[in-house]
């Protein structure tokens, strides 16, 4: 062997023996990727660069090999703390138990200790575990007081049973009042007097109070909740979020000094874009000024999906009802026909095209005076074809 390649292995072996020193064991191959190429390249396998090194490899172990392993760790813990273990302490050791035993409580059992009592509990037990901390203690429970020793349960077994994500519905549901919902005010009270402190502070600080995060102010938190805070700020004024209560309320202030205003006016007046309004109402603005009961000033006209041929007959059929002999008149086709004059202009060029293809006479008012040849011809032409 070459004095290069001599290094090479010793300079393997003292990383191997430093990491045993370190951890009282061998390393296992992820563990030393590199060095398991010079292993490979060397000896072969892994196991037989262990071997080489002067240590045990670590080999498939019997499964009473395993158990009376872990149950030698237990009953080391057990000497040294004076108790079993809890599961997370031997979290490392978790899927080999699982797998050998099924479950933590199986474990501790055959390691020949008695398992903690699991406590199961149910919406009633829950319930009235609340109720008598309050009668014993005197006061509302919070989360920091959910430990065995005080007769309740861990708290997130109050969320899931009860359905519920925060600690002041728990007590709702219950039906205790937590504490920092509780106000010696009453509901209009509380309100006027934070919508007084948003502007107060407005003016102050230049900030919106909830940024301050204010103490001894119980009713707050409980308006925030309750109305949101954007719509609090608004009824301040002290901003003007982009809301369907606040977008409602400039629109129809810009109805009553100018009639109905346009989508931009509406985006001028709250000094924001169209498409910003559009963004946090999540709709078309023509959709949202319907569903309050008004009219958009612009609207999409609906779509004509008739064929060609069978838009005339529905304008021939309707001028002959309603004792047109020669055609709708423009300024009626809307409101007898269902379909505005553009409708009709754009498959049919002009008017007199429609009445050529109706079998009607023509009308020249002002406009260009086209023969029917010639109508019929541009009738013919392609869309894309320009028309002289």
């Amino acid at each position: 062997m070459k004095e290069t390649q001599e290094k090479i292995i010793a300079n393997a072996f003292s990383k191997v023996r430093a990491f045993y020193d370190l951890h009282g064991r061998t390393p296992i191959r992820r563990e030393f990727e590199q060095v398991n190429t010079i292993a490979r390249k060397y000896f072969g396998t892994w196991n037989n660069f262990i071997t080489a090194a002067g240590f045990k490899p670590n080999v498939t172990k019997s499964k009473s090999e395993i158990t009376e392993e872990l149950f030698n760790l237990v009953h080391e813990f057990y000497k040294t703390h004076k108790r079993i273990p809890m599961r997370r302490e031997f979290s490392n050791k978790s899927s080999t138990i699982t797998k050998y035993f099924g479950s933590w409580n199986k474990f501790i059992a055959e390691s020949g200790f008695e398992p903690n009592s699991r406590r199961i509990p149910s919406k009633i037990k829950l319930k009235n575990s609340l109720i008598q901390y309050r009668i014993k203690n005197q006061k509302i429970p919070s989360v920091s007081d959910c430990i065995s020793k005080n007769g309740l349960y861990n708290f997130r077994s109050y969320f899931t049973h009860f359905c519920v994500n925060s600690w002041p519905d728990v007590l709702e549901y219950v039906g205790l009042r937590p504490y920092f919902r509780m106000t010696t005010m009453s509901e209009p009270e509380a309100k006027e007097a934070v919508i007084k402190l948003i502007r107060k502070h407005k003016i102050l600080y230049g900030k919106d109070y909830l940024r301050l995060k204010p103490e001894n102010y119980p009713s707050l938190w409980y308006l925030k909740e309750k109305f949101g805070w954007n719509k609090l700020c608004y009824l301040a004024g002290t901003k003007v979020p982009l809301t369907k209560v606040s977008v409602k309320d400039h629109y129809m202030g810009l109805i009553k000094a100018s009639g109905k205003p346009t989508v931009k006016e509406l985006a001028a007046k709250m000094k924001t874009t169209p498409g910003a309004i559009i963004w946090k109402l999540d709709q078309n603005l023509n959709d949202f000024i319907t569903s309050i009961g008004h009219e958009p000033i612009h609207k999409t006209p609906n779509r004509c999906k008739l064929t060609k041929k069978q838009l005339a007959e529905h304008y021939k059929a309707k001028s002959l009802e309603h004792g047109y002999e020669n055609g709708i008149p423009r300024d009626k086709l809307k409101e007898l026909t269902g379909y505005p004059r553009e409708v009709y202009e754009r498959r049919y060029f002009s008017m007199n095209g429609l009445r050529l293809a109706c079998n009607l006479k023509f009308v020249h008012r002002g406009s260009k005076r086209y023969s029917e040849e010639e109508l019929w011809d541009i009738l013919k032409k392609p869309k894309y074809m320009k028309i002289p």
